[in-house]
């Protein structure tokens, strides 16, 4: 038995399970385009694999061992010589409240788990919310829960760029408007991080008003957020900043050696930037610039191989940003290329996260032998 990994660019789900098909199948993780909602995807693979625990998200753009898909449906499943035992729960409510969906969904996880305590070192959350909530609230639920001291690794759930739909399912439940985690006590070792190839400038300022729980940054350094930004990355005013722009211009958090991106959605009536991460008054954030994205992925790999010897599998969580980026580069072949030697899947998100809720970063967990 092993980690197996399928992708497919049509609805062909019978081929796809039967590439991933296995003795004792655990654990089955998904991706697929939003548009397959209407072939339920999720009922497909929970018929094929009954005993199994069975999660998914809708995407833009997958990743997988044999090619990158930009429409379609990717697969990975474990076997009970990666997974010992598995638990999954899904939680709706997130739009409205997601601190209370996501406390409620650790509560049916300590339900099912028996209440047990969580070994960081052989437990692994798997973690997907609706891509339009406020995901920062459901991260730290998880982060400060007390006796749920696990890695929960993973990514907000996508759909074609048009912040319409997005889509998280467990078992044979989907929904538009959920959170759903899939807890894994691991048979073979495991290395969870976050990665961001982008580098910070000597550029660097205060956010001095802002709405966190809106992700609205209204003033910097007491000026109008909006016409600060334009000026400081070489524009002449808010109208002329695009979405191209705001990913080639990130802003970030600096800890020493860590970078947490902050990207912007764009300027706002009233002169505000909107963001798809909170920044809190009196942060400092500097101006990012691109670093050398294929580059910094095999050094993600070597980052691994110090931690983690004979890597056989990986879940990759990629920020939509990064996949736009590699889409003008025209190097979303040689990124996929880089993980190719391993089984390994994932997706481009609207939001990673692992510890917390990022940005223009990939989050990923990999598998030892």
């Amino acid at each position: 038995m092993s980690i197996k990994v399928a992708r497919r660019s049509s609805g062909d789900f019978a081929g796809l399970i039967k590439e991933i098909e296995q003795p004792q199948v655990k654990a089955v993780i998904y991706f697929f385009s939003v548009e397959y909602e209407r072939l339920e995807v999720h009922r497909a693979l929970k018929r094929a694999f009954p005993q199994a625990s069975c999660i998914g998200a809708s995407m833009l753009g997958g990743w997988c061992t044999g090619g990158a898909v930009e429409k379609g449906l990717v697969a990975m499943s474990l076997s009970s010589d990666e997974v010992a035992e598995a638990f999954i729960a899904l939680q709706e409510g997130v739009k409205q409240d997601p601190a209370l969906a996501a406390r409620k969904l650790i509560e049916d996880l300590k339900r099912k788990s028996g209440h047990r305590t969580f070994d960081p070192n052989s437990y692994l959350g798997i973690l997907f919310f609706d891509g339009l909530c406020y995901g920062e609230e459901i991260v730290r639920r998880f982060t400060f829960e007390k006796g749920f001291n696990l890695n929960l690794v993973g990514g907000a759930a996508a759909d074609e760029f048009t912040f319409t739909k997005t889509l998280v399912s467990a078992d044979e439940t989907c929904s538009a408007d959920g959170v759903a985690v899939l807890l894994m006590k691991m048979n073979i070792p495991f290395y969870c991080n976050h990665y961001v190839h982008c580098i910070p400038t000597a550029t660097s300022f205060v956010i001095t008003k802002a709405d966190p729980v809106k992700r609205i940054v209204w003033e910097i350094e007491g000026q109008e957020a909006a016409t600060y930004y334009a000026k400081a990355t070489g524009l002449a005013s808010p109208d002329a900043i695009t979405m191209a722009h705001l990913a080639q211009n990130p802003l970030g958090i600096v800890m020493g050696d860590t970078v947490y991106v902050r990207s912007q959605v764009g300027p706002i009536e009233g002169g505000g930037l909107q963001f798809y991460c909170y920044l809190d008054e009196q942060t400092r954030v500097h101006l990012l610039r691109r670093g050398d994205i294929i580059a910094h992925a095999q050094k993600t790999l070597e980052d691994v191989g110090r931690y983690l010897p004979n890597v056989q599998g990986a879940l990759l969580f990629n920020c939509a940003f990064r996949y736009l980026e590699l889409q003008e580069l025209k190097k979303v072949s040689d990124f996929n290329r880089v993980f190719e030697h391993l089984s390994f899947a994932g997706f481009n998100t609207y939001g990673e996260e692992f510890v917390t809720h990022h940005n223009q970063t990939l989050t990923a967990v990999f598998f030892g032998g």
